[in-house]
């Protein structure tokens, strides 16, 4: 998989954002689409205003509505994280959703590079076991069926450039092969 487009992707599609708010699937993000699933996993974060108020950030913004972009929870959070750890949390994200995506998906590593990252961006952005949801999609990646992969690869709550690039992707992923 190409990290280099995997990362340039996650950064234009999600953002790198430094203060908590809420994704389009509700959960309390930071970063590059990181989610924060506590206000002891946001006090884990390297943030520069300490764990007691990371967890505090976490709790108001899970309290807060959903729906809104991320611009509208900035005035919510007290804590900021930085660039530089932004891009090592982002690292972190990339190794662990590859590594959860190879447990998942065992001809992982035969699947063509633009395969991968189709099946990454689905995966980061639906969890993993939303990504399995996907089955005709998953049949046609597992019978090297491009084509077949980007008509079954719209995801609902997201863009649609977001999702052509999807399809883009699955679709030339064997044209080459």
């Amino acid at each position: 998989m190409n990290y280099d487009e995997v990362r340039e992707r996650l950064y234009r599609v999600e953002g790198a954002i430094p203060y908590m708010y809420k994704c389009t699937g509700g959960e309390v993000t930071i970063g590059v689409g990181h989610a924060i699933q506590s206000p002891e996993d946001a006090g884990a974060l390297k943030l520069d205003k300490g764990p007691a108020a990371a967890a505090q950030d976490w709790s108001r913004i899970n309290a807060a509505e959903a729906g809104h972009t991320a611009k509208s929870y900035e005035a919510l959070c007290l804590c900021r994280m930085s660039g530089e750890e932004i891009a090592s949390l982002c690292e972190a994200d990339i190794a662990k959703f590859e590594k959860q995506l190879k447990k998942a998906l065992p001809k992982w590593d035969t699947y063509p590079d633009h395969a991968q990252q189709a099946l990454f961006d689905m995966g980061f952005n639906l969890g993993v076991s939303g990504l399995m949801k996907f089955h005709n999609l998953l049949a046609a990646v597992d019978r090297s069926d491009g084509p077949g992969a980007a008509k079954e690869c719209h995801r609902k709550g997201i863009s649609e450039e977001r999702n052509q690039e999807t399809y883009d992707l699955f679709y030339s992923a064997w044209a080459t092969t």
